[in-house]
Formats: C-alpha cells, structure tokens, sequence
C-alpha cells in the first residue's frame, strides 16, 4: 500500500470528535495526534462546539499542536459547530453535564454531514455516554446505530479489531435472556455481509475468512442444549457461503478464538456481546479499536468510554486512540488510491 504521503495521493480527510469534553476524550486525543504525528501526513478536520474553540485553541497550543488553515494539505483544522446555548466553554473535568452532552452530540452530527457529503475519507470518534442522545425519538443505543441512519447504510455492524484478533457480535447491547429471539438468519446474514465488506475494503482482506459461532455450549450438541444452531445458524451460514464468503460454523465458541488467535479465521462472528468481548478485551484492552462496518466512509473508535473518574488526572492511556489514528489513517489512505475524489 502507499505511504500517505506519496504525492500521486490526494491528501486523505480524517474527521475527529473529542466525545463529552468532560471525559478523557479530549486528553487523550490530543496525546494521540501528538505521538502519531498524524496531521503531517492527512488533513484532520476536528469538530468542535463554537463555545469550546478558545478552550481547544489553548489546549492544543499547551500539547505543542499547531492549527491550518482549511484547506486540502496535511494538517489539522478546527471545525467550529454553532447551534448551542453557549452556557459551557470549558469542561467540568470529570463532570458531564447536559451542556457537555449536548455539545457532544453536535460535533458527532456535524461530522456526520461532512461524511454524507463525502467530504471525509475516515471518522473517528471520541468516547460519549449514551446520554447525549436523549433528545432524539427514537433514541439511538449509541454513536454506531445513529452513524448508520444517519449516513444511510442498508446494513451495519460493530466490529472490534487489534493486531490479532476481530470479532462482531451479532447482537450487541440487549439482556442475554432476549438474545435466542432477536437472533434471526437475516440478522447474521447482514452482520455477516457488512463485515466481510469492511474487511475488503478497509482491511485489504481479498478473501475474508468468518468463522460463525455457535450460541449454545458445544453448538448445541446436536439439538442437545438448544436448537438454535440448527435452525437459524446454520442456515445462515449457508446463505453467506452462497453469497461467496468464506464462512463457517457454527462453530464452538469455547475454541473459536484460539484458532481465530492462530490465523485461520480473519474475524469471528458472535451471538451475543460478552461472547465477543471477553475474548477480545482479554487479548486486545489496552489497544483494540471499534469499527462500524456497513457505513459508505469508515468509522473508527478507540475501545473505551468516557472514564469520568480519572478525566484531567493525567493517567489515562491513549494507546488505544492511538491505534484507533493509525487504523484511520491506513483505512483512509486505502480509499483515496480506490476512489480518489475532490478535496472539498
């Protein structure tokens, strides 16, 4: 793959929220483009509330960042969004508030309708509390979901992803009881077809391997311990096979990662959430990233939250968005060599 720096490239457009200021979003953020040196190399465009811009400035100029003007060339580019109360115009570290909140949401928004407009290559997306899409009816689970209406994708999914391990749930942030009804062969179809896209695409994967995972201990043990292998997983691992993946299963999840960890699955498709993470957040805590797979520009996050309890007191690691930039950059470069395009 080239360099992003290889003058036949347009310079690739990199959009970043800093999630709710009042978390360690924004420390680590700022710490990340700092090691990365990712703004030498793409032009980051930040999306910030209007009130928050002297704050911003300030604090980029303390972490030794220097702003661009706009433009098409490396660099990074604030991106005031007007629209609030202007009642907050510095965080109350360690305090979210709906102020911050709110804020949140309008850069989130902002930088959605500069995806819409293909005015940028790669999202990435700073930690928020699922709070800051309370105004909305109906209300999004999270950043994920309200990315997918907005930017219009047919289907989505999340899939977590560092250097030896990927998984996708298939269900994500529902009770385990509701699990065995909201799976549907449609359901892993989707999921399924959305990650194996994001892996040729974004990846550079030719030809994905998934593995499907089975629900129950065993995959069921043949009707033994639940019904739902034969009735839903594995007809929908069929489907994806005939859509041309390389699809298997299910398969049992208490070996799946260990031969996923070995190299012989690309990603592992799970039923339920903690199947997927546990495994995942055992390998990958410190350096896993999240990616929306589905969505027309890629979306990336780093794999934490908000983590109010230790906002501003210069502990929090930023390996993870560290990873997630570099992850964007690759993915982004990817594009402009596939699809190239103006440099609004």
């Amino acid at each position: 793959m080239a360099k992003p720096s290889d003058p036949t490239i347009r310079c690739p457009r990199i959009g970043l929220t800093l999630g709710d200021v009042a978390g360690i979003g924004p420390e680590v953020a700022l710490q990340a483009l700092k090691i990365t040196h990712l703004s030498q190399r793409v032009r980051v465009r930040l999306y910030v509330a209007e009130e928050l811009v002297a704050w911003l400035a300030g604090a980029l100029l303390r972490a030794g960042l220097e702003l661009a003007p706009p433009g098409g060339q490396p660099g990074l580019e604030l991106c005031p969004v007007a629209g609030g109360t202007g009642s907050l115009r510095e965080p109350q570290v360690g305090v979210t508030s709906l102020a911050s909140r709110e804020q949140a949401f309008r850069a989130l928004d902002a930088m959605a309708q500069a995806a819409v407009e293909r005015k940028l290559d790669a999202m990435v997306t700073g930690p928020v509390p699922k709070g800051i899409f309370d105004h909305l009816q109906p209300r999004p689970p999270g950043q994920t979901e309200f990315l997918a209406q907005r930017l219009g994708a047919e289907r989505f999914a999340m899939m977590l992803y560092g250097p030896r391990l990927r998984v996708v749930p298939v269900t994500t942030h529902v009770a385990l009881a509701d699990v065995p009804k909201l799976l549907t062969v449609q359901r892993i179809v989707d999921t399924g077809l959305a990650a194996a896209d994001a892996l040729r695409r974004w990846l550079d994967i030719e030809v994905p391997r998934l593995a499907v995972c089975g629900l129950n201990p065993h995959a069921g043990e043949e009707g033994r311990l639940g019904d739902e292998e034969a009735r839903v997983i594995a007809p929908a691992t069929q489907r994806l096979q005939a859509a041309g993946i390389d699809a298997r299963g299910p398969v049992v999840a208490d070996t799946v990662f260990h031969q996923a960890l070995a190299g012989e699955y690309d990603a592992v498709l799970c039923m339920y959430h903690d199947q997927a993470l546990g495994p995942f957040k055992t390998v990958h805590f410190h350096d896993g990233s999240n990616l929306t797979c589905g969505l027309p520009v890629p979306r990336i996050s780093p794999d934490h939250g908000t983590a109010y309890a230790i906002a501003g007191r210069g502990i929090a690691d930023p390996t993870s968005m560290v990873q997630t930039y570099v992850r964007a950059e690759q993915m982004a470069v990817r594009i402009r060599m596939a699809e190239g395009g103006s440099d609004a």
